[in-house]
């Protein structure tokens, strides 16, 4: 819609300096999922959900981890922001990338007022990143109910071969009449900032859009297995699915290829790919 000459009269007598403006950052919580092997030489390896952290180098929270970000400027908008940040920082060239959720408590930062502009990025495997350290992710909850209330203890550990980081978050759901309200609390952060409630988040966003959308390619090579790709599932969801089940949900959205698993101590597999022609709905 174009401008009235009302409205570039008002522009041109308008100031915002009677606003207080707070900073903005784009923040991006990295995902990926690498194969763990097995001791034994025929059992398949096994899917692990990562996170990228890069440690902080100054303060606030000097020498704590967190996930990957940075102030925006006015004259470059917010997505792209997000991309030259995850490649000029972290070296990340091919990525999924989708905005997630604005984070603005007031003391979520004690340098000022700063809102946070979350992004989930997925990579797969193959590609390269720096200037960080990749972690498993491993969540355990506790769930107490009543009639008119749930409250969930989440325990979120992640850790690699140099630290381990233990997190806890409680989520509160509370219904009265009609009316339903959700409350997330860190009880416990050994992150810099609250970008554990970041990664929260991002993992809620990745698991419910596994029920709707073919999101899951972006975590993989471009051939897999299906029992890679119900591996990939199960790790993100954190439930064993039926076979029957999976194999009819993910039918029309895989093709078959004429390659085959070879040199494994298993049985061969036959590699299947994404469907090109299959198509969803994203509401998001």
């Amino acid at each position: 819609m174009k401008l009235s000459s009302e409205d570039k009269t008002f522009l041109a007598l308008y100031s915002d300096s009677e606003y207080e403006k707070p900073s903005v950052t784009v923040d991006g919580v990295i995902f990926r999922l690498v194969n763990k092997e097995n001791d034994n030489y025929r059992k398949l390896p096994e899917k692990k959900l990562q996170v990228f952290l890069s440690k902080r180098s100054y303060p606030p929270y000097k020498d704590c981890y967190g996930v990957v970000g940075t102030f925006i400027d006015l004259k470059t908008e917010l997505t792209t922001t997000m991309e030259l940040c995850i490649k000029n920082k972290v070296g990340l060239e091919n990525f999924y990338s989708e905005q997630l959720f604005t984070f603005g408590e007031k003391s979520r930062d004690p340098r000022t007022r700063v809102l946070s502009v979350s992004y989930m990025i997925l990579t797969s495997q193959e590609e390269k990143i720096e200037n960080g350290e990749w972690f498993d992710i491993n969540i355990s909850k506790i769930t107490n109910k009543t009639s008119t209330s749930i409250t969930q203890e989440i325990n979120i550990l992640l850790c690699n071969e140099n630290n381990q980081f233990e997190n806890k978050l409680e989520l509160k759901i509370d219904k009265k009449g009609l009316k339903t309200t959700k409350t997330l609390n860190i009880l416990q952060n050994t992150l810099a900032f609250d970008h554990i409630n970041l990664i929260y988040h991002a993992l809620e966003r990745l698991k419910n859009k596994l029920e709707y959308t073919d999101i899951i390619f972006n975590l993989l090579p471009k051939t897999f297995t299906l029992t890679e790709l119900k591996q990939s599932y199960e790790e993100i969801l954190n439930e064993k699915l039926l076979d029957a089940n999976f194999r009819r949900k993910i039918a029309k959205m895989v093709v078959a290829t004429n390659d085959y698993e070879v040199g494994k101590g298993h049985r061969s597999s036959k590699y299947f790919a994404p469907n090109p022609t299959y198509s969803f709905i994203d509401i998001d």
